[in-house]
């Protein structure tokens, strides 16, 4: 009761912390989007208005021509009232929350599968490696992680594509005709019902929208998997490797404790503590989207579109995108201190 007590008050002066953070990164977002952008997205604005009458009726709206501190005001007001502002230029004069709440679902869609899988495969490698030190497997294992660490993700995505598109052609997408598979299935082009692309089809009964999101997701899915599983796997064997040279380690097997019970009830459960906040650090980070693999196959979620809106000079996106990104790292952190109580009970938040 006590515990959970303090955890309680332990949350609330976390979020009571994070939004001083929070205001710190709108600040920042508007120093980018007003200063930085001012010229650029007047540019824009009068190349998407067709007459001087309406250019200066969207400044006045926007208050283009107000003093700094009245727009740091209406910027904060209009952010916490879901006006992030209007894209000109990444998406046709689209509100900017509308654009995130579009592209997001494909990047939670690309992210889900790689956030389950890395986590098990990667703390199992590295409890092998770290029981087989310095032996066989140990060394296949830490092999295989410098190449991930050291092959580039795009060179990496870029040649699977290559080999599966040349080498196995007959089990790629551009050989199979989904419409025959499943005649009876309506057409890809679809309304959207909740953004999320396999739910959508799973609702509609459309197996060829289905399989065609199914076939769009393996090939980045497995390239993420590849490119991030490294970090954790070198950490749970670190981890690992430490707590083992531990005297509680060593008396348990000195009673004769079996190597599984050692390894999963006196080993493990102590090394998870740091491996946790490699795997909350690594969950954030793709949930913040993906840019290289995202641009390497041509994947339209939140890492594709804040390259384009870097390099078209759509700065009202970018700061959307960073605020979003700002908020998941935020709770991330939180996330993080929570999954330490529930991994070691000693833990306590005063």
């Amino acid at each position: 009761m006590v515990k959970a007590k303090n955890m309680a008050l332990y949350m609330l002066k976390r979020i009571l912390i994070m939004i001083p953070m929070l205001f710190l990164v709108l600040l920042a977002t508007f120093t980018l989007t007003t200063f930085m952008s001012q010229n650029l997205l007047l540019n824009q604005m009068e190349s998407f208005f067709s007459t001087i009458e309406q250019l200066e009726a969207e400044k006045i709206r926007i208050g283009y021509y107000d003093p700094w501190f009245i727009k740091v005001l209406r910027y904060f007001a209009n952010f916490f009232q879901g006006n992030w502002g209007i894209s000109y230029i990444v998406s046709n004069n689209l509100p900017v929350l509308d654009l995130l709440a579009q592209i997001y679902p494909k990047t939670l869609e690309l992210v889900m599968i790689p956030i389950i899988l890395i986590p098990i495969i990667s703390v199992k490698l590295g409890i092998v490696s770290a029981k087989n030190r310095n032996k066989m497997k140990d060394t296949g294992i830490r092999g295989i992680i410098m190449l991930a660490v050291c092959i580039p993700s795009f060179w990496l995505a870029t040649m699977i594509q290559y080999i599966v598109g040349t080498v196995v052609t007959d089990l790629t997408y551009g050989t199979i005709n989904l419409q025959v598979m499943f005649p009876n299935s309506v057409s890809i082009r679809y309304e959207p019902i909740t953004g999320f692309r396999i739910l959508d089809a799973i609702l509609l009964n459309d197996q060829v929208l289905l399989h065609d999101t199914l076939l769009h997701l393996y090939l980045p899915c497995f390239c993420l998997i590849l490119v991030t599983f490294a970090f954790i796997t070198r950490q749970t064997r670190a981890s690992m490797l430490d707590v083992m040279q531990k005297n509680y380690v060593r008396t348990a097997r000195a009673k004769g404790v079996p190597d599984k019970d050692v390894i999963n009830k006196h080993t493990l459960r102590n090394a998870l503590i740091p491996t946790s906040t490699a795997i909350i650090a690594t969950t954030a980070g793709l949930l913040t989207g993906t840019l290289f693999i995202e641009m390497a196959f041509n994947y339209k979620g939140m890492g594709q579109y804040m390259i384009m809106a870097m390099n078209m000079g759509d700065y009202v996106v970018i700061s959307g995108i960073l605020v979003i990104s700002s908020m998941i790292i935020l709770f991330g952190t939180l996330a993080a201190d929570i999954l330490y109580t529930i991994i070691d009970p000693r833990i306590v938040y005063t």
